[in-house]
């Protein structure tokens, strides 16, 4: 389960560092990345349950990742730092120094 925690949590990281095109998808993207690792957390080994959330976030994953292409290095970097100004990122990050 741990492993899966933290394999949730590197893509979680991966799709916020992904997301772009201003700060309202940027903040969407970690509000759903928060939403789902949260569920995640609650899950205590429930292969079949956990599949369901995979699932049931996968449409938003998909726009958040879709958000990186055709962006520069540089662009990316300030998409990032926009992140970290949403409250949902605080509190993902807290997440990932957690586990």
């Amino acid at each position: 389960m741990k492993n899966l925690f933290v394999s949730a949590g590197v893509v979680s990281a991966m799709f916020l560092s992904s997301c772009g095109g201003g700060s309202s998808a940027i903040c969407d993207c970690a509000d759903m990345s928060v939403a789902m690792m949260n569920e995640m957390t609650a899950l205590d080994g429930d292969m079949e349950r956990m599949t369901e959330i995979t699932e049931k976030y996968a449409d938003d994953m998909k726009k958040c990742e879709a958000m990186e292409e055709g962006k520069s290095e540089a662009e990316l970097e300030a998409m990032m730092e926009e992140m970290k100004g949403c409250a949902s990122y605080q509190e993902l990050e807290q997440m990932m120094d957690a586990h």
